[in-house]
């Protein structure tokens, strides 16, 4: 088990399988990211495709968030953690693909 804290709200948790998002923002609030494959071509080799993949985080409310004021301090909250959590996996690409793709950890 192995846990990378982003934020006071926000930590990346990995059980050994796979990555995922903890967050205590609620749960009317999605924060994620999901693997991004997109082709990279070597102008030396056109006949070979890389991939390049990245991860892209998002941010969602799956629910209900009443105009009240209360619920739009934390939706606003919730916001900024995002931007935070979107900054941190800006900063920390690499590591971070590293990490998804060996959430074990295990050296070679």
């Amino acid at each position: 088990m192995q846990m990378e804290h982003v934020t006071d709200s926000v930590t990346i948790y990995s059980d050994g399988a796979n990555l995922q998002v903890i967050h205590d923002l609620g749960p009317e609030f999605v924060l994620d990211f999901v693997l991004e494959k997109e082709p990279a071509y070597n102008i030396d080799n056109l006949g070979k495709t890389d991939y390049s993949y990245h991860l892209r985080p998002f941010f969602s409310v799956s629910g209900f968030c009443s105009k009240g004021s209360d619920d739009l301090h934390r939706l606003k909250w919730a916001i900024l953690q995002f931007q935070e959590f979107k900054d941190y996996l800006k900063e920390n690409q690499a590591e971070m693909l590293e990490w998804y793709f060996n959430p074990k950890g295990e050296t070679e």
